[in-house]
């Protein structure tokens, strides 16, 4: 079995990936492109049983070559928190989406391992988006201190004591 790792090539896809390996090390091929770049899934060339970790790639771009490769019977889990569109009702999908402004790819992976190596996510809110929309760097760094309102169906609200200090904005 072969196990992918597809991410955005930004800070919040590089950070995301971090926070997975940091708390579950595995050998896994590497699939990333630039910034922005992020039609990926088409990339990897996974067999029957092979399992695929999908971060800060939208499915909506991504959507044809994630049916293909859960038709194959590739197991994909995705973290993302760009705009999916409708999410394709397959076995295989393990899908942790939220689009909710406050939210980037970075703190659904922090919610996944319940604060576990949050530094990380903090450097992918921060990262990601300091040069453009500080503002919305900030509003992420509260929804990961867990004092911002969050909202959307998906979202698994695990408040935990953070790993990392965070001064108070």
């Amino acid at each position: 079995m072969t196990h992918f790792d597809v991410f955005n090539g930004d800070a919040d896809g590089i950070c995301s990936l971090l926070q997975l390996r940091f708390a579950t090390p595995i050998d896994s091929v590497l699939i990333t492109g630039a910034k922005r770049d992020i039609a990926l899934l088409q990339r990897v060339d996974a067999q029957p049983g092979d399992e695929v970790t999908a971060l800060d790639i939208s499915v909506a771009v991504n959507r044809q070559s994630l049916l293909a490769l859960l038709d194959r019977g590739v197991k994909i889990e995705y973290f993302d928190h760009h705009f999916a569109g409708e999410l394709p009702k397959r076995a295989g999908l393990d899908a942790h989406l939220d689009a909710s402004p406050g939210v980037c790819t970075g703190i659904l992976v922090d919610r996944y391992l319940t604060g576990k190596h949050r530094i990380w996510a903090v450097v992918a809110a921060f990262g990601d988006n300091l040069a453009g929309r500080p503002s919305n760097s900030l509003c992420r760094l509260r929804s990961i201190r867990g004092d911002w309102p969050t909202s959307g169906s998906s979202v698994k609200a695990l408040r935990t004591t953070p790993t990392a200090t965070v001064a108070p904005i």
